[in-house]
Protein backbone atom coordinates (compact mmCIF):
# COMPACT_ATOMS: atom_id res chain seq x y z
CA UNK A 1 0.00 0.00 0.00
CA UNK A 2 1.49 3.31 -0.88
CA UNK A 3 2.05 6.03 1.52
CA UNK A 4 -0.72 8.31 -0.58
CA UNK A 5 -3.28 5.43 0.22
CA UNK A 6 -2.14 4.91 3.98
CA UNK A 7 -1.59 8.05 4.93
CA UNK A 8 -4.94 9.05 3.44
CA UNK A 9 -6.97 7.05 4.91
CA UNK A 10 -5.75 8.01 7.91
CA UNK A 11 -6.04 11.46 7.52
CA UNK A 12 -9.95 11.22 6.36
CA UNK A 13 -10.86 9.31 10.13
CA UNK A 14 -8.39 11.81 11.73
CA UNK A 15 -10.49 14.55 9.66
CA UNK A 16 -13.98 13.50 10.41
CA UNK A 17 -12.80 12.37 13.89
CA UNK A 18 -12.08 16.25 14.93
CA UNK A 19 -14.99 18.07 12.56
CA UNK A 20 -17.38 18.10 15.05
CA UNK A 21 -15.45 20.11 17.42
CA UNK A 22 -16.17 23.91 17.35
CA UNK A 23 -12.88 25.86 16.20
CA UNK A 24 -11.65 28.34 18.92
CA UNK A 25 -12.97 31.75 17.65
CA UNK A 26 -9.27 32.95 17.86
CA UNK A 27 -7.84 29.83 16.08
CA UNK A 28 -6.96 31.58 12.77
CA UNK A 29 -7.99 29.35 9.87
CA UNK A 30 -4.65 28.88 8.56
CA UNK A 31 -1.09 30.15 9.27
CA UNK A 32 -0.47 33.43 7.28
CA UNK A 33 3.23 32.34 6.61
CA UNK A 34 1.77 28.74 5.45
CA UNK A 35 -0.83 30.35 3.42
CA UNK A 36 0.74 30.40 -0.27
CA UNK A 37 2.83 27.00 -0.05
CA UNK A 38 1.58 23.73 -0.81
CA UNK A 39 0.94 21.68 2.33
CA UNK A 40 0.31 18.33 1.85
CA UNK A 41 -2.24 17.79 4.85
CA UNK A 42 -1.87 13.84 4.63
CA UNK A 43 2.03 14.11 4.99
CA UNK A 44 1.08 16.97 8.24
CA UNK A 45 -0.43 13.84 9.79
CA UNK A 46 1.99 11.33 9.53
CA UNK A 47 3.99 14.35 11.13
CA UNK A 48 1.57 14.59 14.13
CA UNK A 49 1.60 11.02 14.61
CA UNK A 50 5.47 11.15 14.31
CA UNK A 51 5.56 13.97 17.06
CA UNK A 52 2.75 12.67 18.91
CA UNK A 53 4.84 9.44 19.59
CA UNK A 54 7.89 11.52 20.72
CA UNK A 55 5.13 12.88 23.53
CA UNK A 56 5.45 16.39 22.00
CA UNK A 57 2.25 18.45 23.31
CA UNK A 58 0.60 19.47 19.59
CA UNK A 59 -2.48 20.43 17.93
CA UNK A 60 -3.83 20.06 14.47
CA UNK A 61 -4.97 23.65 13.27
CA UNK A 62 -6.73 23.02 9.52
CA UNK A 63 -3.85 21.82 7.81
CA UNK A 64 -0.90 22.68 9.83
CA UNK A 65 0.38 21.94 13.49
CA UNK A 66 0.64 24.08 16.40
CA UNK A 67 3.09 23.31 19.42
CA UNK A 68 2.34 24.07 22.80
CA UNK A 69 5.34 26.35 22.89
CA UNK A 70 4.35 28.64 19.91
CA UNK A 71 5.89 26.61 16.56
CA UNK A 72 3.60 26.24 13.79
CA UNK A 73 4.81 23.40 11.51
CA UNK A 74 3.75 22.09 8.14
CA UNK A 75 4.87 19.39 5.34
CA UNK A 76 5.38 19.38 1.54
CA UNK A 77 6.00 16.52 -0.69
CA UNK A 78 8.62 17.25 -3.09
CA UNK A 79 9.22 13.69 -4.16
CA UNK A 80 10.05 10.34 -4.15
CA UNK A 81 11.99 8.34 -6.09
CA UNK A 82 11.70 3.96 -6.59
CA UNK A 83 15.34 2.85 -7.48
CA UNK A 84 13.74 -1.06 -6.65
CA UNK A 85 11.25 -2.99 -6.18
CA UNK A 86 11.67 -2.75 -2.05
CA UNK A 87 13.89 0.30 -2.34
CA UNK A 88 12.57 4.02 -2.66
CA UNK A 89 14.03 7.86 -1.69
CA UNK A 90 11.64 10.46 -0.76
CA UNK A 91 12.30 13.73 -0.38
CA UNK A 92 10.03 15.92 2.30
CA UNK A 93 10.09 19.76 2.98
CA UNK A 94 9.20 20.65 6.68
CA UNK A 95 8.26 24.37 6.96
CA UNK A 96 8.38 26.36 10.69
CA UNK A 97 7.74 28.99 12.06
CA UNK A 98 7.15 31.07 15.30
CA UNK A 99 5.38 34.76 15.87
CA UNK A 100 8.27 35.93 18.29
CA UNK A 101 11.31 34.21 16.81
CA UNK A 102 11.12 33.85 12.88
CA UNK A 103 7.77 35.02 11.78
CA UNK A 104 8.98 34.76 8.51
CA UNK A 105 9.29 31.05 8.76
CA UNK A 106 12.30 29.08 7.24
CA UNK A 107 11.94 25.43 6.02
CA UNK A 108 14.38 22.26 5.63
CA UNK A 109 14.42 19.24 3.52
CA UNK A 110 14.29 15.66 4.92
CA UNK A 111 15.59 12.82 2.78
CA UNK A 112 15.38 8.90 3.61
CA UNK A 113 15.14 5.79 1.98
CA UNK A 114 13.17 2.66 2.78
CA UNK A 115 12.01 -0.55 1.66
CA UNK A 116 8.15 0.94 0.90
CA UNK A 117 7.88 4.66 -0.03
CA UNK A 118 5.99 5.28 3.29
CA UNK A 119 8.62 3.80 5.49
CA UNK A 120 10.72 6.38 3.64
CA UNK A 121 8.72 9.19 4.27
CA UNK A 122 8.31 8.65 8.07
CA UNK A 123 11.92 7.76 8.55
CA UNK A 124 13.04 11.21 7.37
CA UNK A 125 10.18 13.04 9.57
CA UNK A 126 11.54 10.68 12.33
CA UNK A 127 14.78 11.29 11.78
CA UNK A 128 13.83 15.33 11.47
CA UNK A 129 12.23 15.04 14.88
CA UNK A 130 15.04 13.79 17.09
CA UNK A 131 17.51 16.06 15.31
CA UNK A 132 16.08 19.24 13.79
CA UNK A 133 13.51 19.93 16.15
CA UNK A 134 15.25 19.19 19.10
CA UNK A 135 17.40 22.86 18.01
CA UNK A 136 14.12 24.85 17.04
CA UNK A 137 12.38 24.38 20.09
CA UNK A 138 15.84 25.36 22.36
CA UNK A 139 16.07 28.75 19.60
CA UNK A 140 12.61 29.76 20.91
CA UNK A 141 13.96 29.37 24.42
CA UNK A 142 15.36 32.56 26.44
CA UNK A 143 17.48 29.83 28.13
CA UNK A 144 18.40 26.88 25.59
CA UNK A 145 17.81 22.94 27.30
CA UNK A 146 19.33 20.61 25.39
CA UNK A 147 21.48 22.37 23.03
CA UNK A 148 25.32 23.46 23.39
CA UNK A 149 25.80 27.01 22.62
CA UNK A 150 28.68 29.04 20.98
CA UNK A 151 27.94 33.04 21.86
CA UNK A 152 29.22 36.24 20.97
CA UNK A 153 29.04 39.59 22.20
CA UNK A 154 28.04 42.07 19.29
CA UNK A 155 26.78 44.74 22.13
CA UNK A 156 29.10 47.24 20.32
CA UNK A 157 27.16 47.20 17.24
CA UNK A 158 23.57 47.46 19.04
CA UNK A 159 21.49 50.72 19.27
CA UNK A 160 21.17 50.27 22.81
CA UNK A 161 21.28 47.42 25.12
CA UNK A 162 23.14 44.21 24.98
CA UNK A 163 22.91 41.85 22.33
CA UNK A 164 24.36 38.45 21.95
CA UNK A 165 24.77 36.47 18.65
CA UNK A 166 24.04 32.54 19.05
CA UNK A 167 25.02 29.85 17.34
CA UNK A 168 22.85 27.11 18.94
CA UNK A 169 24.15 23.66 17.87
CA UNK A 170 21.97 20.62 17.33
CA UNK A 171 22.60 16.82 17.58
CA UNK A 172 25.07 15.19 15.42
CA UNK A 173 24.61 12.46 12.89
CA UNK A 174 27.76 10.83 12.42
CA UNK A 175 28.65 7.57 10.70
CA UNK A 176 31.83 5.34 10.59
CA UNK A 177 32.59 2.16 8.53
CA UNK A 178 35.93 1.69 10.59
CA UNK A 179 36.53 1.94 14.25
CA UNK A 180 38.12 5.18 15.34
CA UNK A 181 42.05 5.00 15.39
CA UNK A 182 43.85 4.62 19.20
CA UNK A 183 45.93 7.80 18.75
CA UNK A 184 42.69 10.67 19.79
CA UNK A 185 42.58 13.25 17.26
CA UNK A 186 44.58 16.83 18.01
CA UNK A 187 41.31 18.60 18.51
CA UNK A 188 38.21 15.35 18.75
CA UNK A 189 35.45 15.36 17.60
CA UNK A 190 32.22 17.63 19.02
CA UNK A 191 29.46 19.55 18.62
CA UNK A 192 30.75 22.80 17.64
CA UNK A 193 33.28 21.27 14.40
CA UNK A 194 31.21 21.23 11.52
CA UNK A 195 30.40 25.32 12.52
CA UNK A 196 33.48 25.99 13.55
CA UNK A 197 35.03 25.18 10.59
CA UNK A 198 33.40 26.38 8.16
CA UNK A 199 32.41 29.48 10.01
CA UNK A 200 34.48 32.10 7.79
CA UNK A 201 31.80 31.43 5.46
CA UNK A 202 28.87 32.71 7.75
CA UNK A 203 30.94 35.48 8.64
CA UNK A 204 28.17 38.32 6.85
CA UNK A 205 24.95 36.14 7.82
CA UNK A 206 26.46 36.21 11.61
CA UNK A 207 26.59 40.18 11.29
CA UNK A 208 23.06 40.59 10.95
CA UNK A 209 20.36 39.76 13.25
CA UNK A 210 18.65 37.55 11.29
CA UNK A 211 17.33 33.96 12.42
CA UNK A 212 18.36 31.61 10.20
CA UNK A 213 18.83 27.61 10.32
CA UNK A 214 21.76 25.88 8.53
CA UNK A 215 22.08 22.34 7.18
CA UNK A 216 25.95 21.10 7.64
CA UNK A 217 26.88 17.84 5.48
CA UNK A 218 30.59 16.50 5.31
CA UNK A 219 31.59 13.40 3.95
CA UNK A 220 34.78 11.28 3.00
CA UNK A 221 34.54 7.78 1.16
CA UNK A 222 36.47 4.97 1.27
CA UNK A 223 38.67 6.22 -1.37
CA UNK A 224 39.58 9.46 0.35
CA UNK A 225 36.99 11.15 -2.30
CA UNK A 226 35.35 14.15 -0.39
CA UNK A 227 31.57 15.75 -0.86
CA UNK A 228 29.79 18.58 1.47
CA UNK A 229 26.42 20.42 1.35
CA UNK A 230 25.22 22.91 3.00
CA UNK A 231 21.91 24.99 3.13
CA UNK A 232 20.69 27.99 4.50
CA UNK A 233 16.77 28.16 5.04
CA UNK A 234 16.38 25.23 3.06
CA UNK A 235 18.60 26.93 0.11
CA UNK A 236 21.76 26.09 -1.04
CA UNK A 237 24.67 28.33 0.13
CA UNK A 238 28.14 27.33 -1.62
CA UNK A 239 30.20 29.63 0.43
CA UNK A 240 30.49 26.68 3.12
CA UNK A 241 31.44 23.66 0.75
CA UNK A 242 34.71 24.11 0.54
CA UNK A 243 35.20 24.79 4.24
CA UNK A 244 33.82 21.57 4.91
CA UNK A 245 35.37 19.57 2.12
CA UNK A 246 38.86 20.70 3.63
CA UNK A 247 37.39 19.56 7.34
CA UNK A 248 36.47 16.24 6.37
CA UNK A 249 39.92 15.93 4.45
CA UNK A 250 41.42 16.20 8.39
CA UNK A 251 39.59 13.31 9.17
CA UNK A 252 41.29 10.31 10.73
CA UNK A 253 40.64 7.21 8.21
CA UNK A 254 37.89 5.32 9.41
CA UNK A 255 36.47 4.39 5.65
CA UNK A 256 33.63 5.91 4.86
CA UNK A 257 32.28 8.62 7.15
CA UNK A 258 30.00 11.08 7.07
CA UNK A 259 29.19 13.65 9.61
CA UNK A 260 25.52 16.00 9.43
CA UNK A 261 24.09 18.70 11.84
CA UNK A 262 21.37 21.49 11.70
CA UNK A 263 22.28 24.57 13.52
CA UNK A 264 20.20 27.94 14.19
CA UNK A 265 21.75 31.12 14.62
CA UNK A 266 19.39 33.80 16.67
CA UNK A 267 20.12 37.36 18.23
CA UNK A 268 19.21 37.67 21.94
CA UNK A 269 19.44 40.60 24.01
CA UNK A 270 19.87 37.68 27.17
CA UNK A 271 23.33 36.32 27.56
CA UNK A 272 23.20 32.11 27.53
CA UNK A 273 26.53 31.95 29.31
CA UNK A 274 25.78 34.96 31.86
CA UNK A 275 22.60 32.97 32.75
CA UNK A 276 24.11 28.91 33.02
CA UNK A 277 27.27 31.17 35.62
CA UNK A 278 24.40 32.64 37.97
CA UNK A 279 22.66 29.33 37.94
CA UNK A 280 25.78 27.38 38.96
CA UNK A 281 26.06 30.57 41.08
CA UNK A 282 29.72 31.33 40.11
CA UNK A 283 28.40 35.09 39.79
CA UNK A 284 25.75 37.34 41.64
CA UNK A 285 22.73 38.00 39.05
Amino acid sequence: MSVTTSLGNAFKSFKSKFASSPASPSSPVVAPVFANLNIDAELTLALFEVLTAETIKLKWQDNYLALEDGLLLAVERVETVTLAEDKFRTCTRIYASHASYFPQGLSEYQHAMGTTESEAILEGLRTWARMDLLVLLDATREQPLNCTVIEMNTSAEAVEGSSFRQVILGPVAHLASLPAPKKKEEHPFCPCCLFTESMPAFHDLLQTSDFIGIRLFASRDNEGKLAADCRVNGEDFLPAVEHLKQYAEKWPQRGLEFRKQYVVVRTSGHSVNQAQLVQSGKVQP
